[in-house]
């Protein structure tokens, strides 16, 4: 720890050292040497925001090979505000449980950009307590997940999630009692591509393409006021959109939905009221490529 501590220092120092004081936001540098579990990740991030007095970035960068871990503690638990996260040289996390796990207190302001978790026991990003995850962004990584979802939050209003590679045995991006936030210009590959569970009011689903075993998004629960806008899904065997409970003033239009090869699948479950409740148009079955 005392290694790691003094190369922070020196890493700190060197980024203030060539950039104004008054705009500077403090950032370390990881490499794979420095890094034998996710608690050495920890320490960087309390070190470079004086245990979140300020904001502060942790760079891991992959150019002496990927972030394996050996230690037991294998989850990035992230318990502060105005954090950035990020890559260089394609930075790889493997032999993880959970990527990033949000802790049970307010972290709000929190960027997570160009990582790849390699995590087939657990999830890539969980977010699973009842506090503040607000303004939570999520850009340009590749989350691997086991049977769990990828991407997994309760309560985190005003996420952003765009240009991610997700992968999961399970349910790719699963929203519960969500509001806000924007999941768009994603790849995933699930057996269920989204699902939206009592979330409401400005959800927006769009321009995502969706490989799902089984469904494509989901809507379920008391979940409001959401638009589900063209995307495109592949593979599906069941329903592109489904909705499983009577859900009211969502938005699903123009998604495509093309089957697995020669299964006869559906565009659009839902029962005679969700039609009436919801705009539910120009939303078509076309030919898998």
């Amino acid at each position: 720890m005392k290694k790691l501590a003094y190369l922070l220092s020196i890493a700190m120092l060197f980024t203030l050292g060539n950039a104004p004081m008054s705009k500077a936001v403090p950032e370390v540098t990881l490499d794979a040497s420095q890094v034998t579990s996710a608690r050495d990740i920890e320490m960087a991030i309390e070190f470079v925001t004086d245990y979140g007095s300020h904001p502060g970035i942790v760079t891991l960068d992959s150019s002496k090979g990927n972030f394996e871990y050996t230690g037991d503690d294998r989850s990035i638990n992230i318990y502060y505000s105005n954090i950035t996260l990020r890559s260089l040289n394609g930075a790889v996390i493997g032999n993880c449980d959970d990527g990033v796990f949000f802790d049970d207190m307010v972290t709000n302001n929190v960027v997570i950009e160009g990582l790849k978790f390699v995590c087939l026991g657990g999830h890539g990003v969980y977010a699973p307590f009842l506090s503040q995850h607000h303004y939570v962004t999520l850009r340009n990584n590749h989350l691997e997940s086991g049977i769990y979802p990828a991407i997994d939050f309760l309560q985190g209003d005003y996420w952003t999630i765009t240009g991610n590679r997700i992968h999961s045995l399970g349910t790719g991006v699963f929203l519960n009692e969500t509001g806000g936030t924007l999941i768009r210009d994603n790849m995933i590959q699930a057996n269920i591509g989204i699902e939206l569970y009592n979330s409401g009011y400005a959800n927006r689903v769009t321009n995502n393409k969706i490989t799902a075993w089984w469904r494509g998004v989901v809507l379920s629960g008391k979940t409001l006021g959401n638009k589900v806008t063209a995307n495109k899904f592949a593979y599906i065997q069941d329903a592109g959109i489904v909705f499983t409970d009577i859900v009211a003033w969502n938005q699903v239009t123009a998604n495509q939905i093309a089957c697995w090869p020669g299964v006869q699948c559906t565009a659009v479950i839902a029962d005679p009221l969700n039609y009436e409740q919801n705009k539910i148009v120009g939303n078509k079955i076309v030919k898998t490529k």
